[in-house]
């Protein structure tokens, strides 16, 4: 046989070899990759249970529900500063209208 042809088929080999083990490493980090995410699915079932839960929870503090939930408690703080803005509203005119009367007892504005 002619001494180029046995150098291409042993790079031909060298490549054939070459790939396999290149397919076999891929192989043996897919099955390790499967094996340890199958070894933590219980664990991330339990996880994704839990947040589950907790997400619920969150969920039905955003809702009314007639006193006790966060968003009942948020409403009822605005009606309450809305309350205090109009009563306080009411308490400047009285004050405006006192001191326009003391101005006036007085000898006029300013005086």
């Amino acid at each position: 046989m002619d001494p180029a042809w046995i150098t291409a088929i042993v790079a031909v080999a060298v490549a054939v070899i070459g790939c396999a083990a290149w397919a076999a490493r891929w192989g043996v980090r897919l099955l390790i990759g499967t094996h340890d995410f199958l070894t933590d699915w219980p664990k991330m079932k339990a996880a994704v249970a839990a947040l589950q839960e907790e997400i619920a929870d969150i969920k039905a503090e955003t809702k009314p529900n007639g006193g006790s939930s966060l968003r009942d408690v948020v409403h009822r703080t605005a009606e309450d500063v809305a309350e205090i803005k109009a009563e306080q509203a009411m308490v400047r005119v009285r004050l405006e209208m006192f001191d326009a009367h003391r101005a006036e007892r007085e000898g006029g504005p300013g005086a």
